[in-house]
């Protein structure tokens, strides 16, 4: 199989403005609100909930949030780890203690970070900030603050965990683990409320352009799936789908991900899916350069389900119109010469077994062909009967078109009908335990 040209992607920090909750309100709207709400700061320190000192800081901070930040950024992060011990000793009881806190940071977070030419006056620049603090400090707060039962302080804390590491880039990332942050965004990318999962996919779309944090997301469980599930369930959010399938292009730029992401989460399909219907440009762009990623990394891993999918076809239908961004003609082009280039080395079983692992049946030439059948009828046996276990499961899809329908059923006879006793009775078996496990259930 003949190796693309074009040199690899290099695994490199996407430089990039932050994306995090541009063009979603939601987040903005509670920070305004937040802003204007009053906090009993002098009842907490009548309650030696906090000292008077704490109490003076607050106050110096309301006035100048941004001077104060720079100067003493850290003294405010550290606040939030406060033991049940105050700073002149007193016992602090749990449940004040962690009203406290709460309330400490939804006062504070509105003001910790905004955009770099602030859009709120009195909001910091974000290197201003991070270059004197302890980042192990800084980070591992906002970590633990997605722990607080509070829908606005985990969505705040999440975006500027996000948004500082964009700004530190690499090789000064902090040593925090960010498997809690992970796992808080694979449960939001699921959430009820479309505003929570936007705002999740950009703030995973901005900590993906850090190279340290790809290979970790992905290997998140149930990460992938979800964000799938968030770009198919949006068909009509074109901004969404372009932002989820962003996040998968920075992904492939590591090559353990590239070769992977296809055999595990069939991908190729759903791009194919998108780029046909897409309105906006930037969907099929990015589309076409994380399957240029793909093919340019992991070319055995990926060229067979491409062909098997008919990419192939797709590319040349789409080099055909008129694109106002250049980048994706030149895309096109790469990936169809590629396709082109292999396609003649792929025997006609290969093709065969890749549109049969794809699911996309249709009646192409090896299906009608009595002599592909008298060939290649016992290989539907190989790797445990693999390829008669999908034909039965696309027969017992409920999703399954007429045509696969139709298509997967004459195959399946055509196998009974061609295949050497021994195989096809283990292979039936195989299909008859599946159909009855499908029928439990």
């Amino acid at each position: 199989m003949a190796s693309p040209t074009e040199p690899k992607a290099k695994e490199t920090l996407i430089d990039i403005a932050p994306v995090v909750a541009q063009h979603n309100k939601y987040l903005d709207d509670q920070s305004a609100a937040v802003r204007e709400k009053a906090i009993p700061w002098e009842g907490y320190q009548k309650a030696a909930l906090i000292t008077e000192e704490e109490l003076a800081q607050i106050r110096l901070f309301e006035k100048t949030p941004a001077d104060q930040l720079k100067e003493a950024g850290q003294k405010y992060a550290l606040l939030s780890s406060v033991s049940s011990q105050n700073f002149n000793g007193t016992t602090r009881s749990r449940t004040s203690l962690s009203s406290l806190k709460t309330g400490f940071w939804v006062w504070l977070l509105p003001h910790f970070i905004g955009k770099k030419n602030s859009d709120h006056a009195g909001n910091p620049d974000h290197t201003a900030i991070v270059a004197p603090l302890d980042p192990n400090v800084l980070f591992g707060t906002f970590v633990k603050l997605l722990q607080k039962d509070d829908e606005y302080i985990q969505l705040k804390s999440a975006k500027i965990f996000a948004t500082l590491a964009l700004f530190r880039k690499e090789p000064s990332l902090p040593a925090v683990d960010v498997h809690d942050l992970f796992h808080w965004l694979t449960v939001k990318l699921t959430d009820t409320n479309l505003n929570v999962v936007d705002i999740a996919i950009q703030i995973l779309q901005t900590l993906l352009a850090v190279p340290a944090y790809r290979l970790a997301f992905y290997q998140t469980t149930g990460a992938v799936n979800n964000l799938i599930d968030a770009v198919k369930n949006n068909s009509s959010n074109p901004q969404m789908q372009y932002q989820g399938i962003y996040c998968m292009w920075t992904m492939t730029f590591v090559q353990e991900i590239a070769a992977d992401i296809q055999r595990s989460y069939e991908v190729i399909p759903l791009f194919i899916d998108v780029a046909k219907s897409a309105i906006k440009e930037k969907v099929v762009r990015v589309i076409f350069s994380t399957i240029k990623n793909m093919l340019t990394l992991a070319p055995q891993e990926n060229i067979i389900p491409m062909l098997g999918n008919k990419l192939l076809q797709l590319t040349e239908t789409l080099s055909a119109r008129k694109w106002s961004d250049t980048e994706i003609a030149e895309d096109l082009t790469f990936i169809k010469e590629e396709l082109a280039k292999n396609i003649n080395s792929l025997s006609t079983f290969d093709e065969y077994a890749s549109e049969v692992r794809s699911g996309k049946l249709d009646w192409s030439p090896p299906h009608l062909s009595e002599e592909f059948w008298k060939k290649n009828a016992a290989r539907l046996g190989e790797k445990d009967n693999e390829l008669v276990k999908v034909l039965g499961r696309l027969i017992l899809a409920p999703s399954s078109s007429v045509l696969v329908l139709a298509v997967a059923a004459h195959d399946v006879g055509q196998y009974v009908k061609y295949a050497p006793a021994g195989k096809k009775y283990q292979a039936l078996i195989a299909v008859q335990k599946l159909m009855a496990n499908s029928w439990v259930a």
